[in-house]
């Protein structure tokens, strides 16, 4: 790419200095101004710091070569400063001056994007087609973030629809929100050439986006665009935005169109769209679930054709019937419903056939029919993590096919790198193949991502249970209980371990626990049959009666947990797994 002439480096500097982020900076203005000239006059002489504290301080008594910092402060000073710019004014800008960090000597970038590399046969190698869309910073007046969280998941979504662009998962993307991390770092973190960063202001009626794409390899801003628009706006500046991105990394991707929104319904439809996901992608709580359904109920009201709602009410339904939360028997039904609305308006709507596929293990104990709609999802959504996930959990796991259902997590932890909750599914995959210390490992690795999450303490627990290290199993529950706020499988594996420790009082004192929960709202059997199980109480059956027939997800796994092996020389526990359609396994 050719350099820029000393002419239009002037004339950039010119409009740096003029801007209203360094028109009150004059120390920041001659700091600039003196590292440009001194470039441009000796591009072969770089700067050292005691160069530019002698020229700009040492007159003012203000720099000492034996004790001063106050370069290197105020070059750090000046970065943040040409962020600022360049991330407002300066955002359309076709030149850019950057001080790299750890060097005094500015460089001269024209924002245009590098041509991909390819290989000796034209192909683009997979590396090259490959971004992070970074949460975009909300500006905004109101402090919530739910819009520009949710205009973040619309860019991500639509250009996850590019095939041959590998696209990073909002899980691993929004795990480096407020981080401020160097985006070399992000590029090195989570293996893609390029980072797409930006900031919403949402001020009444009146809308501005900014957004830049970087060269994660070394820094540079590659191109950038401000827009200044209504708010009604909103849905054509996410079509932009996918559109130039897929554009300026073309290679394998030309000529495809990123996946928007189908129906987006007025500005006030779409805000409300914004509030369910935002609901909706909170730690999983009742209330939560519920407040977004509400959301995609207003939107529905005067959109009924908004997919996406559809979709995000049918997740919502799904995931209190998954935790348990409500009962999976009255749920999970809601949730097949919203997403067959949407699969009316689109059959080929992948995450509406993840939903139905959920569904049809669950409530039907139809593996083979869940396999074949989680085959069409894949199919229709290449570049999500979140079908994988849920076959290899509800299709193939139930049945014992481990090797494939690992192979989709690692296909899904490609996508998702920074995921604790696929470290937690793959932990559960590898502890049901009684492979337990990889599933140890996977556990602290979720616990390095997230030190409170429940899910990975319980599986850590569990690893010490099999082990029979039921104190720190103990301990492990406890804190599982606690952080997932009583949900009765976490309290049925804490009466589990109490049980087996000896501590049979303690078992017996959590099923009274249950007792009273279930007075002030719905409680899973599946807690008291895992309770009766360390019991080695024969209730256990009628416990596993009724989790059958309220259709827990957790009995689909009866077949290879390794908590059950106790009973798997009952002809009663046999009838059990031959009711679900699982496989009998001896072991």
């Amino acid at each position: 790419m050719p350099q820029p002439s000393p002419a239009e480096v002037r004339n950039a500097l010119c409009k740096i200095v003029a801007s209203s982020v360094f028109v009150k900076a004059e120390r920041m203005r001659r700091f600039l101004e003196f590292i440009v000239e001194h470039t441009l006059r000796s591009p072969n002489e770089p700067l050292k710091e005691v160069i530019v504290g002698v020229e700009i301080y040492a007159l003012k008594g203000d720099f000492d070569p034996r004790i001063s910092s106050v370069v290197r402060v105020d070059a750090a000073r000046l970065r943040t400063k040409l962020r600022e710019y360049y991330g407002e004014e300066g955002v359309a800008d076709p030149l850019m001056i950057d001080l790299p960090k750890g060097s005094y000597t500015p460089v001269f970038r024209s924002k245009a994007v590098e041509p991909m590399l390819t290989e000796t046969n034209g192909n683009a190698r997979p590396a090259d087609a490959s971004i992070v869309v970074l949460p975009f910073s909300n500006l905004s007046p109101e402090p919530a973030d739910y819009f520009s969280d949710g205009l973040t998941e619309e860019i991500i979504h639509a250009l996850s629809s590019v095939q041959g662009l590998h696209v990073v998962a909002r899980t691993s993307a929004f795990a480096l929100k407020h981080r401020n991390v160097d985006v070399r770092e992000v590029g090195r973190t989570l293996n893609v050439r390029f980072v797409l960063e930006g900031s919403v202001r949402k001020a009444g009626e009146a809308l501005r986006v900014t957004v830049q794409l970087v060269n994660a390899a070394d820094g540079y801003q590659m191109w950038s665009r401000r827009y200044d628009r209504h708010i009604n706006d909103i849905f054509a500046v996410q079509d932009e935005i996918a559109h130039e991105v897929a554009n300026l990394l073309r290679a394998s991707t030309a000529g495809q169109t990123p996946s928007l929104l189908t129906d987006p319904g007025s500005a006030e439809a779409y805000d409300w769209y914004l509030r369910g996901r935002y609901h909706l992608n909170r730690q999983p709580s009742e209330d939560a679930f519920h407040k977004a359904i509400a959301c995609f109920e207003k939107v529905l009201a005067g959109s009924p054709r908004h997919i996406p709602a559809l979709i995000g009410m049918a997740f919502a339904w799904y995931r209190l019937g998954v935790f348990a939360m409500e009962a999976p028997i009255e749920v999970m039904p809601k949730a097949r419903d919203a997403a067959a609305r949407a699969l009316e308006l689109d059959e080929s709507e992948g995450e509406g056939l993840s939903v139905v596929g959920c569904v049809k293990s669950m409530t039907d104990w139809d593996y083979a029919g869940a396999e074949t709609l989680f085959r069409r999802s894949l199919g229709s959504q290449p570049g999500s993590d979140v079908a994988g996930q849920l076959y290899a959990m509800h299709a193939l796991l139930p049945m014992a096919r481990f090797d494939e259902a690992l192979a989709l997590l690692d296909r899904a932890r490609r996508i998702d790198p920074l995921s604790f909750g696929e470290s937690a599914n793959r932990a559960a995959v590898l502890r049901l193949a009684r492979r337990t210390a990889e599933a140890e490992a996977e556990c602290r690795r979720a616990l390095e991502l997230d030190p409170n999450f429940w899910r990975a303490i319980l599986g850590l627990g569990l690893r010490y249970e099999e082990d029979g290290r039921y104190d720190d199993a103990i301990s492990c529950f406890e804190r599982a209980k606690e952080l997932s706020e009583g949900i009765p499988n976490a309290i049925g594996a804490l009466g589990h371990a109490y049980a087996l420790a000896g501590r049979r009082a303690d078992a017996r004192r959590l099923l009274r626990e249950l007792d009273e929960l279930a007075e002030r709202r719905y409680v899973s059997p599946w807690g008291r049959a895992l309770i009766y199980l360390g019991l080695r109480d024969d209730r256990v059956f009628d416990w596993l009666e009724r989790s059958c027939r309220e259709r827990i997800l957790w009995v689909t796994y009866l077949a290879t947990d390794p908590r059950f092996d106790p009973l798997r020389s009952d002809a009663r526990f046999r009838s059990v797994l031959q009711r679900l359609r699982l496989p009998v396994i001896s072991y």
